[in-house]
């Protein structure tokens, strides 16, 4: 049996988290510091961070003095775009795209760079394998005759999980889109096709981003392929407490823990454990809510959270580093 740190992030950001580069960086280092005063990082150990962690450094960056008294994302565009029009109207002509994805296919190097180095530094400093939450960019990639460049003009909610040396082991865009902002921006959902386990001493990991964890084919899928970690960087703009919008019987937080991923991998005969990184906190009208988990497989069919759950964060509005210690089998 190895002995392994599994550890949800969950983070409550903020606008001037996003102003530079240098204030990402820092941020997310601050967050890290946190969980090496919790967790000892000399076992192996595995974090996961929130999805849209990524999210404003497509624009943000290159425009906060102008949108940092902004409430909401409309009017950030509003007061962004003729502060930047130039530069706007000339992505809008090479790539043949007028809308909002145009911002994000001209910032996409930039913000990717800033997002791989932070987080891959980050892995490597603290020897630990690490989903990165998620960034909205075009595919990227890198080689000798025409160096980093973006392949092709559509825009996906990607995930990058690094291993301790700060390698990417892969990089995962999200299936299923969830309303209402990735449908409004017209974002690209990716395909299961590209949902593949990576192979680790720890065992095999696979990623499922948010909403993807709510659809049992693709935890069954998963399931098949033999992985023993499901990773799950997720954000949710509900109410935690409020109805949920399918069912006003339970709330958005009791929705989560019936019908999400950690549910749905009970019974399952080669899942073990999943990793939940909820985000929190408010970056213009977007306002993330939820308690990061950390669920094992009990064996059984439809067991109730109460059995599956080995650690959950104490707030559903609140930053907290949630993390626990298990046995995986040697070879898992």
């Amino acid at each position: 049996m190895t002995r392994v740190n599994l550890v949800a992030v969950q983070v409550r950001a903020a606008l001037e988290d996003y102003s530079s580069a240098e204030a990402f960086r820092g941020r997310m280092e601050g967050l890290m510091e946190e969980a090496a005063k919790t967790v000892d990082f000399s076992v192996p150990t595995i974090v996961c961070f929130p999805e849209t962690i990524g999210l404003w450094l497509s624009f943000v960056p290159e425009i906060y003095d102008d949108v940092s008294d902004c409430r909401t994302i409309r009017q950030a565009i509003i007061k962004g775009i003729p502060a930047n029009l130039g530069r706007f109207l000339g992505a809008c002509w090479r790539f043949k795209n007028l809308g909002i994805t145009t911002i994000f296919l001209e910032t996409a190097l930039d913000a990717e760079l800033t997002y791989r180095e932070t987080f891959s530094d980050l892995a490597k400093k603290y020897g630990c394998y690490l989903q990165a939450g998620t960034i909205y960019i075009p595919h990227i990639e890198y080689e000798p005759v025409k160096g980093r460049h973006a392949l092709g003009k559509r825009v996906y909610n990607i995930a990058y999980l690094f291993n301790p040396k700060g390698v990417i082991l892969q990089r995962l865009p999200k299936n299923y889109l969830s309303p209402p902002l990735e449908r409004q921006f017209r974002f690209t959902a990716g395909d299961r096709v590209d949902l593949h386990p990576v192979e680790t001493p720890l065992g095999r990991m696979g990623t499922l981003i948010c909403y993807d964890g709510f659809h049992e084919s693709l935890v069954e899928h998963y399931d098949s392929l033999g992985v023993d970690i499901i990773l799950s960087p997720s954000h949710s703009d509900r109410d935690w407490e409020k109805p949920a919008g399918f069912n006003h019987a339970i709330t958005v937080g009791e929705a989560w823990a019936r019908h999400g991923v950690s549910a749905m991998i009970q019974g399952r005969p080669n899942i073990k454990f999943a990793i939940v990184a909820m985000m929190a906190g408010r970056v213009f009208d977007l306002e993330g809510q939820g308690c990061s988990h950390i669920a094992y497989n009990t064996g059984e069919v439809g067991a109730p959270a109460s059995q599956f759950l080995l650690a959950q964060a104490s707030s559903h509005t609140a930053e907290e580093i949630v993390h626990v210690q298990v046995d995986l089998p040697d070879g898992c």
